[in-house]
């Protein structure tokens, strides 16, 4: 990628001509074929030219990244048949052998990166297969393969993630170019033992730049090796298919999170994309492909660096008889599961996207997991590039604009971007630090420590989409319930973070967002728009669309401030809210923060107003009321924090009773974990609740389980125990209702 050119307005000829293409619609498979075939072939006689001035001028040959451009020429001669792609590959591909030749002697190694060496492989076996090389050439390659599969031979840094994968395909691509070679029985059992934690396995990593390039490493391999009917029908590659197609955002573009940068990767998904369009004629993933495609080069205008090569397995796996299905996503919905991606998505019709990741390490590969956290320093992330980020905000958009966004890139390990302290997610240590800023104290542990995860509700509700995700941190001996509430007719969020103190001691809580550019405050509220988004030193434009209300509720014994940070190579506001103390098993904290995207310059103070805690004599972090409005109505929410409310521990077993269970919030009256009731205009009201057998409002029951009819007759289930200790009356729970009641 080159920022830069794109930002001069530097353009060439070629340049323009793709950006116009582009701006018509592409219908079919075959039209999308075309526009890659013409903007890979625009950017290989842009690539080659430079390189053919350079070897005039008598520069040096180019460097090993140079093998994207010569992969994507033998491709695209695969394609048409274009006899000079063919030749400017042999041309170039025998330069840099010869290059790095120089001298006599064994020649010096290309591809200490072996992500480049599959690729140049390849290019050597398409011109081996086309009759282009003499056995002096052909000897010349291999010898420069050879040199360069040694240079891995002392690692293994095996595991389910990229490296692993990418060094056994290099290891089992130079074993078949250069069969011959004393070591390449060796290559070969290498490749087979990296390679074989990627089969039918699920990712270590969980970060957006790492996932896709993993895929597509198997997906290569798998064709070379004949396996790929058995891979493709796995379920893993399945589900890794799904992800960029599910978590694709309104302005075609894909989120980051984990070690993930904001444009990063983009064409190592498409080529993903197109292969899952083609091998499970799934023309919404098709969709996807083009979208991404279109996105990107819109704003770069041409193709560069790996997305040659990547472009060029799109095109090498486009299958054109399959039509293109519009991908339509409006709702907010759980990424696949909540066992290995562990996301959510919050969007509407009017284009509102939010993501929440709660993705923790995972109960599995054990074994490579270990192996990652005691032989690479990476002490800011969990094995494998995964950021300290579990119940964390990753994204929040509306109207195309980006509001919030994720941790970033690293520059160095000191800057400690992948730390729990640069995502918008609550943050926890122990000890009871000296008066000063509380989040330079917070800051001076960014290394990564391990916590569980867990969904516990998701639902969706017409007025208001609800989850509840759970982090146990047993090192600092507490639980944090992440609950969001978004309404998908205005776009706003309620983000209710709910702690209990499972082991006593000196704890600082700390409710940490990071709005980037803050353009008003006031005492527990931040306006902020980042009006661009920094990318390892490079900025992509954010438009203007919106900008975010971020506003603190319940503020009582907590401390708000804002503070300028580094980040993303950028430097950034931080916006937070703490506790901090000496706090008792058993003991609950809430914290209630509502983020409002609203038009430009249209923030009235009236805003601060409408989200209200509804008050509660008890005041113990047990339960919370909020009332709010939505499209000028009224709407009540009750949360039961402590789930626990209404368990009867009667001899036998425990059993939830419906009347010690009820919760009153003002006028909502429910045992539901979750209730909500839209008071409408129409005389109507809207009832949304999950896992609760009553809901009661201003009197009035809007949904009533009837009592269970045996719970008198022993053995059914109700209760097994001595009958003195039966509950008279019973209720079971509904999982989730949803009604409009008149």
């Amino acid at each position: 990628m080159n920022f830069a050119r794109f930002f001069r307005g530097v353009a060439t000829a070629g340049v323009v001509m793709a950006g116009a293409v582009l701006g018509r619609a592409q219908e079919n498979g075959a039209e999308f074929r075309s526009q890659l075939i013409a903007d890979l072939r625009r950017g290989v006689e842009h690539e080659h030219g430079a390189v053919d001035s350079a070897r005039a001028a008598g520069k040096p040959a180019p460097a090993a990244p140079y093998v994207w451009v010569l992969s994507a020429m033998t491709t695209l001669h695969a394609q048409t048949r274009d006899a000079r792609l063919l030749a400017w590959a042999k041309d170039d591909l025998l330069w840099m052998v010869k290059d790095a030749a120089a001298g006599g002697g064994a020649p010096k190694p290309l591809f200490s990166s072996f992500r480049y060496l599959p690729p140049f492989c390849e290019t050597f076996l398409h011109l081996q297969r086309e009759g282009q090389l003499s056995a002096a050439e052909i000897a010349a390659v291999s010898a420069q393969i050879s040199a360069s599969a040694a240079t891995h031979l002392d690692r293994t840094d095996f595991g389910t993630h990229n490296r692993a994968l990418i060094d056994g395909a290099a290891f089992y691509y130079a074993a078949l170019a250069v069969p011959g070679d004393p070591a390449a029985a060796r290559w070969r059992q290498y490749g087979e033992s990296l390679a074989a934690d990627t089969w039918g396995k699920w990712s270590i990593e969980d970060a957006s730049i790492y996932q896709p390039f993993w895929l597509t490493y198997s997906l290569v391999l798998a064709d070379l090796l004949g396996r790929a009917p058995e891979h493709l029908d796995a379920v893993t590659t399945r589900f890794y298919f799904k992800v960029p197609k599910a978590l694709i955002m309104p302005n075609d573009m894909l989120p980051d999170w984990g070690d993930g940068d904001w444009t990063h990767m983009w064409a190592w998904n498409v080529a993903n994309l197109v292969r899952a369009g083609g091998s499970y004629r799934d023309g919404a993933s098709l969709d996807a492909a083009r979208r991404l495609y279109r996105a990107h080069m819109d704003f770069f205008h041409e193709v560069e660096g790996d997305n040659f090569y990547c472009l060029g397995l799109a095109l090498r796996w486009l299958d054109p008889s399959v039509p293109f299905t519009p991908l339509v996503q409006e709702k907010s919905t759980e990424v696949i599961d909540d066992l290995v991606s562990k996301k959510i998505t919050f969007r509407s019709a009017a284009g509102d996207y939010g993501l929440i990741n709660y993705r923790d390490q995972g109960p599995y590969a054990r074994y490579e997991r270990d192996y990652i956290n005691s032989s690479i320093y990476a002490p800011q992330e969990k094995p494998h590039h995964g950021h300290a980020d579990e119940n964390s905000f990753v994204v929040l958009m509306a109207d195309k604009t980006v509001l919030l966004a994720d941790g970033g890139y690293l520059a160095r390990f000191e800057d400690g971007w992948r730390a729990d302290v640069f995502h918008n997610r609550v943050i926890a240590r122990t000890g009871f630090p000296p008066e000063g800023d509380i989040f330079d104290y917070i800051k001076l542990d960014v290394t990564y420590h391990a916590v569980s995860t867990e969904k516990i509700h998701f639902g969706t509700f017409g007025s208001l989409d609800y989850s509840r995700t759970r982090l146990d941190d047993r090192e600092r001996g507490y639980t944090g319930d992440r609950i969001v509430l978004f309404a998908p007719e205005s776009g706003l969020y309620i983000v209710v973070d709910s702690l209990l103190i499972e082991e006593a001691g000196n704890k600082i809580f700390c409710n940490t967002w990071h709005p980037d550019k803050v353009i008003r405050q006031g005492d527990d509220y931040v306006v902020s728009w980042p009006d661009r988004i920094a990318i390892r030193k490079e900025y992509w434009p954010n438009p203007h669309n919106k900008e975010l209300l971020i506003q603190f509720l319940g503020n009582r014994d907590k401390v708000t401030l804002t503070k300028e940070i580094g980040r993303r190579f950028n430097r950034s506001t931080a916006f937070y809210q703490y506790f901090k103390g000496y706090y008792f098993k058993g003991q609950r904290l809430t914290f209630v923060t509502v983020l409002r995207p609203h038009a430009p310059g249209s923030f009235q103070e009236s805003m601060l107003h409408d989200v209200k805690i509804i008050p509660d004599p008890r005041d113990d972090g047990r339960t919370l009321g909020l009332t709010f409005s939505l499209g000028g109505e009224p709407v009540t929410v009750g949360l039961k924090l402590d789930q626990t409310i209404g368990l009867t521990n009667l001899r036998g077993h425990p059993v939830f009773d419906f009347r010690t269970g009820a919760v009153a919030y003002g006028e909502l009256r429910t045992d539901a974990d979750f209730a909500f009731v839209r008071s409408k205009g129409d005389g109507t009201r809207e009832v949304g609740m999950l896992y609760g057998s009553e809901v009661e409002f201003a009197g009035k029951i809007l949904f009533d389980m009837p009592l269970r009819r045996d719970v008198t007759t022993f053995g059914e289930g109700i209760y097994a125990g001595a009958k003195e200790y039966r509950l008279d009356e019973c209720k079971d729970k509904m999982p989730r209702w949803h009604e409009i009641v008149r």
